[in-house]
C-alpha cells in the first residue's frame, strides 16, 4: 500500500476536480497515438472508435482512482483483469498513457506544475498503472 501525504491527496482530488478531465485524457490519447503509433492497434477493431470516446472511459476509471487512493488495486482488479485477460493488452502503453496524461497536466497547470507537483502526479499514476497490471503477473 502507498503512504499519501495530506498535501498529496489534495493536490491529486483539488487539482482533478477542477480540471476539464475528459479533454485532458483526449488529447493525452491523442498524443499518444501520435508519438507511439502501435499503441492504435488495440482500437483498430473497436468500430466508430474516437479518443474522446475512450477517454471518457479511461477518465472514469482514473476519477475511481482519485475517489479510492488508498484502495486503487481493489477498485481497478476488474478492469486489470478484462484489459489482461480478455483484451491482451501490452501492460507498457498504461506507462506510456500516464507520461501523455502528466504532460497534458503540466500544459494545462503551466503557472503551479513544479517538480513537487510532477511528482506527485507521476506517484499517482505509477499506483494506477501497478493496479491496472495486476493481473499481468
Amino acid at each position: 500500500m502507498v503512504h499519501w501525504t495530506q498535501e498529496e491527496k489534495n493536490e491529486i482530488t483539488h487539482t482533478w476536480g477542477a480540471l476539464n478531465c475528459t479533454a485532458i485524457g483526449t488529447r493525452a490519447l491523442e498524443r499518444m497515438f501520435c508519438v507511439y503509433p502501435w499503441t492504435t492497434r488495440y482500437f483498430s477493431k473497436i468500430p466508430a472508435f474516437t479518443a474522446e470516446g475512450h477517454a471518457i472511459k479511461v477518465v472514469g476509471a482514473l476519477d475511481k482512482a482519485v475517489k479510492h487512493l488508498d484502495n486503487v488495486k481493489a477498485e481497478f482488479n476488474d478492469l486489470s483483469k478484462k484489459h489482461a485477460e480478455e483484451l491482451h493488452i501490452d501492460s507498457g502503453s498504461f506507462h506510456l498513457l500516464t507520461d501523455c496524461f502528466i504532460v497534458e497536466l503540466a500544459h494545462v497547470e503551466t503557472d503551479k506544475f513544479s517538480p513537487h507537483i510532477h511528482a506527485t502526479w507521476d506517484k499517482f499514476f505509477k499506483v494506477v498503472v501497478d493496479a491496472i497490471s495486476k493481473h499481468y503477473h
